[in-house]
């Protein structure tokens, strides 16, 4: 699933009101790993067609293993772990029988430009009593700008605390000093316990990986020049890198379809004071001298809740940052059935999810069993259950493993933009994107919503009212049971954007979206195969299957009644 659209929706609100040898080794072991479970694969397919409909969770779980294997190391954008699951897509789709799409082949290639940092041409220097230098080489990371980009910041630096001003514990780490103009160096999190475990605020967003969405507001009124965010001490990270890989990732590159405007061209966004993530060597270094240290500083306001801000004296901040450009071509890869009604053929009910994940921080892999080698696997198991029907359905059935989807949704935009069946043709798109675990201890904050063993989340805006009425109907019919709370684009979480059912969505293509919800291993080490609940999986494949066999045998084609493009002139 996408990652952080809350920064950047919450960016967009405030803009508007802001004054305006080792690797022949791997890759063999790869290819070994490819064989054998291909090799498995094809005995089970041999009893499948025993059974009405042969998607189990066993066939599930193979295809969960390989995809999620860690020799994949996390299947990156531009890795070859990505690669090796694309080829392995492709052979399971033409294995199941379906039809390449893009003419012969299975692979749809696009192009992606990637900005990323280049150190060459960046520095960080910090200038102490007017001549005294001293280069910090540790890597920061921008939140806005979004990620890399050409800047230069010059000026004095305060410290403010955890950046919080919050009337009703009396705590304002904005009292004391003058914030405009200047860069203020923050504290990440809240005031905490001694171990550094538990808020001493009520508000659970102060704690939470994207905790400086809820300062934000408070921090763009200071008209500061940029912020500076620190791991705070007691949570024992020195980065972001460390504590949330994930939204690291993300920053790291800056990635956009060819064409696309840059964010900076923006005047309101040029406007926004730069807020970067930074290393606690740098911040160790802009407090040397000054008699208090990050951990001292922590300490004193946690123990006192009062604010300890002060201005850095006799010293400046100097960055200058520059990047690079390279191109990066991926491949969604696409495979169909082709209706049986010689008319209604030439409609198409697309199937989709994303194949790709964050990659590898170090020797740490984050493998996305869950997100999204589960729907992946769905998408494969539905494929050979429409190919085992004795006809197939009336219309043309799709199905859609794209890529880029963690860094931008790019693969299913660049679909819909060189779509593969016509877009005035089809008829829906039924999107899964971690769909295979069930509500665990950890997963009972509001970020963190979780479905149970029987029930699964389904995201929508009602497009359609027809589609709505068939998953209706096939939630009554069915042991799993359909949670709508999460869905629509004025929720919170923003699920309805995030994944890659919503390209569709702005082309006035009705969608469905099913996910059993972001369990607190999202992005993380934690999502691994031994934590998929393969018989929840099971259930919920079926069902949509169920979905799609009767959307691709109407006699009619799905109303849409609330298309997208109604949304936005009803706004106007």
């Amino acid at each position: 699933m996408k990652i952080i659209p809350e920064f950047f929706i919450t960016l967009l609100k405030y803009i508007s009101s802001y004054t305006i040898n080792h690797r022949m080794k791997r890759l063999t072991s790869l290819i070994v790993l490819l064989v054998t479970t291909s090799l498995s694969s094809a005995l089970i397919q041999a009893q499948k067609y025993a059974t009405a409909n042969p998607i189990s969770e066993s066939d599930l779980e193979s295809h969960v293993s390989f995809l999620a294997s860690p020799l994949l190391k996390g299947r990156l954008n531009g890795g070859e772990g990505l690669e090796i699951a694309g080829s392995y897509l492709a052979a399971q789709a033409k294995k199941a029988g379906l039809k390449p799409a893009n003419n012969n082949s299975f692979f749809q290639p696009f192009t992606v430009i990637k900005k990323t940092t280049d150190y060459s041409k960046t520095s960080v220097k910090i200038i102490s009593n007017g001549k005294d230098s001293v280069f910090c080489t540790e890597p920061f990371l921008n939140l806005v700008p979004t990620g890399p980009a050409n800047f230069s910041l010059e000026g004095e630096v305060v410290f403010a605390g955890y950046g919080i001003k919050a009337d009703k514990y009396s705590y304002n780490d904005f009292e004391n000093i003058k914030p405009e103009g200047k860069i203020l160096l923050i504290l990440d999190r809240a005031p905490m316990n001694e171990e550094g475990n538990k808020l001493k605020f009520e508000e659970p967003a102060w704690n939470s990986e994207f905790n400086i969405q809820s300062k934000l507001t408070t921090l763009l009124l200071t008209k500061a020049k940029a912020i500076l965010v620190v791991s705070d001490p007691k949570s024992g990270y020195n980065s972001l890198g460390e504590s949330n890989p994930g939204i690291a990732s993300y920053l790291e590159a800056k990635t956009a379809l060819p064409g696309a405007k840059d964010e900076m061209a923006n005047p309101f966004m040029s406007a926004m004071p730069k807020v970067l993530f930074i290393h606690r060597k740098m911040a160790d270094e802009l407090l040397k001298g000054t008699g208090f240290d990050l951990a001292t500083l922590q300490k004193d306001i946690d123990n006192t809740m009062k604010s300890r801000s002060f201005p850095i004296e006799n010293k400046k901040l100097i960055i200058n940052a520059g990047i690079s450009d390279s191109e990066m071509t991926l491949n969604n890869i696409a495979g169909y059935i082709e209706g049986s009604d010689p008319v209604l053929k030439n409609e198409v009910l697309v199937f989709s999810g994303h194949y790709d994940h964050i990659g590898a921080s170090g020797e740490k892999v984050f493998t996305g069993a869950d997100d999204d080698a589960s729907g992946c696997a769905a998408l494969l198991e539905m494929a050979e259950a429409f190919i085992g029907m004795k006809k197939p359905p009336r219309r043309t059935i799709l199905f859609l493993w794209v890529a880029a989807e963690e860094i931008g949704l790019y693969g299913s935009e660049s679909y819909t933009k060189a779509p593969l069946f016509p877009l005035e043709k089809t008829v829906a798109d039924l999107n899964m994107d971690m769909i295979g675990r069930v509500k665990g201890v950890a997963d009972t904050s509001d970020q963190n919503p979780m479905s149970g063993p029987n029930t699964v989340f389904v995201i929508t805006d009602n497009q359609s009212s027809e589609l709505l009425a068939i998953a209706k109907k096939a939630d009554e019919r069915n042991k799993i049971d359909f949670d709508y709370s999460l869905g629509g684009k004025d929720h919170p979480l923003q699920l309805f954007s995030r994944s890659d059912h919503y390209n569709f969505v702005k082309k006035d293509i009705p969608v469905l979206f099913f996910t059993t919800g972001l369990h607190t291993d999202y992005h993380t080490q934690g999502d691994v195969i031994g934590k998929i609940d393969f018989a929840k999986m099971e259930l919920v494949t079926k069902t949509m299957f169920e979905i799609g066999l009767e959307v691709a045998n109407r006699k009619t084609r799905l109303v849409v009644d609330n298309p997208f493009s109604s949304w936005t002139k009803k706004a106007k």
